[in-house]
């Protein structure tokens, strides 16, 4: 399969979970804090694409500090990554050789965090412009938070356009507690 269309399916089937598994997921008190959200969607990513991934040799890491990240102190909370399956090396992290999708993840609640969800799109921007990371870019937030559906990084944010996608959820206004999760596409 060639790269691009490996892109574009990660990307529909990311929104997908986000907007469909991940939802059901927080209903039904399957997460309770960021780690569980991220081993969902790990588990929701390979029971859909497992097949493919292995086809193309791709994989999924997390907590990645190797390839553009090495040595840099960044640690995405995942990487969606195309490895070498011949390469003579016997640590996977060497064998990568290029990431299709980073994505970092949040699960806060209460007003105060959000510094901490701005601080991620930082290093989101940190990751594009210094460290030349390529790969498409999706920030994943559950915000335990009355908002309305928004964007979090500007609209106009020139690094984002073409690359970041924001999955966002927080509470509707005046919903007593009804979470909608919807999806923020920077093009």
């Amino acid at each position: 399969m060639q790269t691009k269309d490996l892109i574009q399916l990660i990307d529909r089937t990311l929104v997908d979970i986000w907007q469909n598994e991940i939802k059901s997921d927080y209903e039904c008190g399957w997460l309770l804090k960021e780690d569980t959200l991220k081993n969902a969607l790990y588990f929701h990513l390979r029971s859909k694409l497992g097949t493919v991934f292995e086809y193309n040799d791709i994989r999924i890491f997390t907590e990645f500090t190797d390839d553009k990240f090495k040595g840099t102190g960044c640690r995405p909370d995942m990487v969606i990554a195309r490895v070498d399956m011949n390469a003579s090396s016997k640590y996977w992290g060497n064998n990568v050789t290029e990431c299709l999708a980073v994505i970092e993840i949040k699960y806060k609640a209460g007003f105060t965090p959000h510094h901490d969800i701005i601080a991620d799109y930082e290093k989101l921007k940190y990751y594009a412009q210094k460290l030349g990371v390529t790969a498409k870019l999706y920030m994943a937030t559950i915000w335990e938070y009355e908002d309305d559906p928004t964007n979090w990084e500007r609209k106009n944010a020139a690094w984002a356009k073409g690359w970041l996608t924001e999955l966002n959820a927080s509470y509707a206004r005046e919903s007593e507690g009804e979470m909608q999760f919807y999806v923020w596409r920077h093009e």
